[in-house]
């Protein structure tokens, strides 16, 4: 069931969020500004989860002895 909510909450972040936020532009309900600030987020988010991700990996790999001479 977990696995299933954090699903749904990812499905609710990148699919619906998007796109209420251009329907809300397109009808008027929302300023322009808003969808320039949600993108400059977006682009920010995915640097940040790239290479904080990247990151962590190398780091386990590190602490684990991945690459060590044995």
């Amino acid at each position: 069931m977990g696995n299933f909510l954090i699903l749904t909450g990812l499905v609710v972040v990148a699919v619906f969020v998007p796109v209420a936020v251009i329907i809300g532009v397109w009808a008027d309900l929302l300023p322009s500004s808003i969808a320039e600030i949600s993108s400059i987020v977006g682009v920010i988010l995915a640097i940040v989860y790239i290479v904080g991700g990247n990151l962590y990996l190398m780091y386990s790999d590190i602490k684990t002895g991945r690459y060590s001479k044995q």
